[in-house]
């Protein structure tokens, strides 16, 4: 009798271990998920590229509204209007780090080239997850003395075929565009670029 309980005792023993080892495997697959995604390397920010596909062509033309630091306005913004001056496109997303980062680039260029006659239009994206405000506090927040627009819906990004923020799109007088450029850019470059324009 004492071997018969002895043999008991180890049994339920071995189901103890058992049921603790099955009672750790989610803590170590949670674990081992959490150092996986640790261990991820950061997503890196798009690389800065000169794209050539609309390079040449006319620029379409749009109608949008303007959007202030106080909301959206009543006064829209035709870009045909601009004819016979040079234009800095700068299409944007309030979220876009790339964005947010460039905004003060753009104003010491529009400080430099808007007294030669540059005009600046800051194009804002409606993603639909993203509210009037969201953008007007963008505005406010980098203090835009240019047009900034509300491309609702996204219709003028897709017209023009951009894909990824922030896009430069310069155009000539003539209506044609001279540059494309996405991701962030250099001071620089893109004052040697209007420079060359307006020649």
């Amino acid at each position: 009798m004492p071997k018969k309980g002895r043999k008991g005792a180890s049994v339920r023993g071995g189901r103890l271990r058992f049921s603790h080892i099955v009672a750790l495997i989610p803590a170590v697959v949670f674990i081992g998920l959490i150092v996986f995604l640790f261990l991820q390397p950061a997503a890196q920010p798009p690389i800065t590229k000169i794209t050539s596909s609309n390079e040449g062509g006319e620029a379409p033309d749009f109608v949008l509204r303007r959007i202030t630091p106080n909301g959206l306005s009543d006064e829209t913004f035709i870009l045909s209007s601009t004819r016979g001056r040079v234009v800095f496109l700068d299409f944007a997303w309030w979220r876009c780090p790339h964005c947010n980062n460039m905004e003060p680039v753009i104003r010491d260029l529009y400080s430099e080239f808007s007294s030669r006659g540059v005009v600046f239009v800051t194009v804002l994206l409606d993603d639909r997850q993203s509210s009037i405000s969201d953008s007007a506090r963008f505005v406010a927040q980098h203090e835009i003395p240019w047009t900034a627009l509300w491309d609702e819906g996204g219709r003028v990004f897709d017209r023009y075929g951009v894909t990824g923020t922030p896009t430069y799109v310069i155009i000539n007088e003539e209506g044609r565009i001279v540059r494309v450029l996405t991701g962030e850019q250099p001071k620089q470059v893109l004052a040697d670029i209007l420079s060359s324009v307006l020649r």
